[in-house]
């Protein structure tokens, strides 16, 4: 049995444009345009706080430039940006300083996690307690890290968790990137390490020992697919794992470690969701949907959908996307769930509408719909497929104009859990005379379904990479002792990862376990899980390198040299 404390600091989201939005009536009715990751639940909120109903209140965010979760609810600027529109019969245009940002639109709350776990000699984990505290601001927020703790090694027959939040006189926290995961894993996968080597094993195959088939945490119901144990496996082999930890110690200032950490996200989102497609006559496609595209690659994703199902060119297709007043209904753009909820509901529109071109075509072409292939924006008999029509020569088409379809996201399969799941493994190098900690190279393995689209994939693992260096080594709100005041609200002083600190080793791994349960598009969440057990993966690569484990984030310069004096005056 091990028993460790371990902590992290606030970090706040410093999104790269910051919080605003227009507002403006036309009589009774108002029209704001938001950077908001969720229009439909902005209009909800805004329209309660004002007191009109939702037909009056419209929302529209085509465009923003990140969030990470601190755009996901609707702030005071928007209600204040509101009253002054009627108050001035004007459009009133409301956007935070960068100063703002960092007070008053919430944070990733600091988390003190006494954790307690005991191990089998053959690697299997008996028992696990978390003790957490969580500081949440002024406001009830969810501030705590059992979850990760609780879904993880479910094979675990004893786990318990006890949270508490604490208010404090501070900014108030909100969602950030998979809230309260990185800190879990922080705290999980750094004991993880401890046990494997209290009884010498190695840290992968202590993983591999306690991989989850089932989530207890959700009635023993089995998940639909499970990547971890290929994760850890493929990803160590990508990495070269076994000889990077076999490496003799380097002589001199700079000691090199390696380390791993694992994570599930235990958040799937649920229906509803709705879409809407149009094929007009030219073969030109329009498809209409509600959620935002926060940069991920949303409106792409959802295009090549269509285009595979309808067999035509991406560049046909013209999206319209988060307007409460044109587009259809869509839960807010987090959480990892927006292309596992909304990609099937546009396959669906998009199957309803080839359903309607087949029997088009069938008729026309004198053959069954099941002998009919829909490609380069024809329709063809499979096997004569110089006989094929485009779409623009369909007579029927013609006439009707414009075939629609609508499509719905089913609920999940009964009695299975759809989650994701990731190991990381870093390389670090120590300098021991300043303190400073680079991370050298990462692998990130990731088991988010089928991928979707390469380039936003990998996008979305780098970004979510950096993001997890920035909670493990640099990011870091400091408050005065006396006035409780923020004294680094700004870029210059509030250190986010730089391209100098992000490695150009970087690997992104997909493992696809081909799940045709989860969803008709066979994908998992993603954007999450691409954050939460990078800082723990580099925390137990800096163990590797130094024998020193660094229990409190960020681990900065200066606290790695006092951890590193204090080591040196131990041994």
């Amino acid at each position: 049995m091990l028993e460790q404390t371990y902590r992290t600091s606030h970090e706040v989201h410093t999104t790269m444009e910051v919080h605003g939005c227009v507002g403006g009536w036309d009589g009774d009715k108002l029209t704001v345009w938001e950077s908001s990751q969720g229009v439909f639940p902005q209009q909800k909120d805004l329209a309660k706080a004002l007191g009109l109903p939702l037909s009056s209140v419209r929302v529209i965010g085509h465009y923003m430039g990140g969030g990470f979760g601190s755009k996901a609810e609707l702030s005071k600027h928007t209600i204040i940006a509101a009253l002054l529109a009627r108050k001035t019969a004007r459009p009133v245009k409301l956007f935070l300083t960068r100063e703002e940002t960092f007070l008053c639109v919430g944070n990733r709350p600091a988390n003190t996690m006494t954790l307690r776990a005991g191990v089998g000699k053959d690697g299997t984990l008996t028992a696990l307690h978390l003790v957490a505290r969580g500081t949440v601001g002024a406001y009830r927020e969810w501030a705590m890290p059992g979850m990760l703790v609780r879904f993880l090694y479910l094979l675990c027959p004893n786990v318990r968790t006890e949270e508490t939040e604490c208010y404090i006189n501070a900014g108030k926290a909100r969602s950030m990137r998979a809230p309260g995961f990185p800190q879990g894993a922080w705290a999980l996968e750094q004991m993880m390490d401890a046990l494997a080597e209290k009884i010498g094993m190695d840290p992968v195959d202590l993983r591999l020992k306690n991989i989850p088939t089932f989530s207890q945490r959700r009635g023993n119901q089995p998940y639909t697919s499970t990547g971890l144990k290929e994760c850890l496996v493929e990803g160590a082999r990508a990495f070269g794992w076994n000889q990077a930890r076999s490496l003799p110690r380097q002589e001199g200032p700079i000691a090199r470690g390696v380390g791993v950490a694992a994570c599930l996200w235990g958040w799937t989102g649920a229906p509803p969701a709705t879409a809407v497609v149009k094929l007009f006559a030219d073969g030109s496609v329009n498809l209409n949907i509600g959620c935002t595209d926060i940069g991920t690659g949303v409106k792409t994703v959802m295009a090549m959908v269509v285009a595979e199902e309808l067999g035509v060119a991406v560049e046909k297709i013209q999206i319209e996307n988060a307007d409460t007043a044109t587009t259809q209904y869509a839960q807010v753009t987090g959480g990892s769930q927006t292309v596992v909820l909304s990609a099937p509901a546009v396959r669906a529109a998009a199957l309803a509408v080839k359903h309607q071109l087949l029997e088009i075509a069938a008729a026309e072409l004198k053959r069954p719909a099941s002998e009919l292939l829909i490609k380069d924006g024809k329709v063809a008999p499979v096997n004569e497929p110089e006989k094929g029509k485009a779409f623009s020569d369909l007579q029927g088409l013609n006439q009707r104009q414009e075939l629609v379809g609508i499509g719905y996201r089913d609920p999940y399969p009964p009695g299975k859990v759809p989650l994701p799941f990731v190991a990381h493994f870093a390389e670090v190098e120590v300098n021991t005379r300043t303190g400073e900690v680079r991370v050298v190279r990462m692998l990130a393995a990731h088991d988010s379904g089928r991928v979707m689209n390469l380039l936003t994939y990998r996008n979305q693992v780098f970004g979510g990479v950096t993001m997890g260096i920035g909670f493990g080594l640099t990011e870091q709100r400091v408050l005065d002792r006396q006035t409780g005041k923020m004294v680094n609200a700004n870029w210059h002083d509030y250190k986010i990862p730089t391209a100098k600190d992000v490695p150009a080793d970087l690997t992104c791994l997909p493992i696809d376990p081909h799940d045709t349960e989860c969803n008709s598009v066979g994908a998992k969440g993603l954007g999450e899980p691409a954050t939460i057990p990078t800082a723990a993966a580099i925390a137990n690569a800096l163990y590797h390198a130094t024998g020193i484990r660094a229990t409190e984030s960020p681990i900065t310069p200066s606290r790695m040299l006092q951890l590193l004096t204090e080591h040196k005056g131990r041994s």
